[in-house]
């Protein structure tokens, strides 16, 4: 690029007429810059997640700790405080509620179980 320089400024001394035929090619300068930086993500900091962050970390203090988080938590009864796979979740759902539950729900459970019980078997972990 810094060679091609000087012969633009003696083709400027020369004619304007050769300035526009030896110019049939671009430097790239303006090209090449470009904005690549990704716009800022506009963040709710205020939603209810980031507000309510932490409620519960001193419920001990407060509380005499005589209630734990975890009982705090609302949901189904066999989901409250449990961590564990699909497979484990249905077989503990069908534990504790298969009883009570309409027979076309029960027959699903059940099929989801199966059909979980056999990927786990071909696709864990453990193969």
């Amino acid at each position: 690029m810094w060679a091609v320089t000087p012969l633009l400024v003696a083709s400027q001394s020369v004619g304007p007429c050769l300035v526009q035929a030896s110019r049939s090619f671009s430097l790239g300068c303006c090209n090449m810059v470009r904005n690549f930086m990704p716009q800022p993500k506009i963040v709710d900091r205020w939603n209810e997640k980031r507000a309510l962050f932490g409620v519960y970390d001193n419920i001990g203090i407060l509380g005499d700790f005589k209630a734990h988080p975890k009982e705090l938590i609302i949901g189904p009864s066999w989901l409250r405080g449990y961590k564990g796979n699909e497979l484990q979740r249905c077989l503990r759902k069908k534990m504790m509620v298969g009883s009570r539950m309409f027979y076309e729900d029960r027959l699903k459970l059940e099929k989801r179980i199966r059909y979980l019980y056999k990927r786990f078997n071909r696709y864990g972990k453990h193969r």
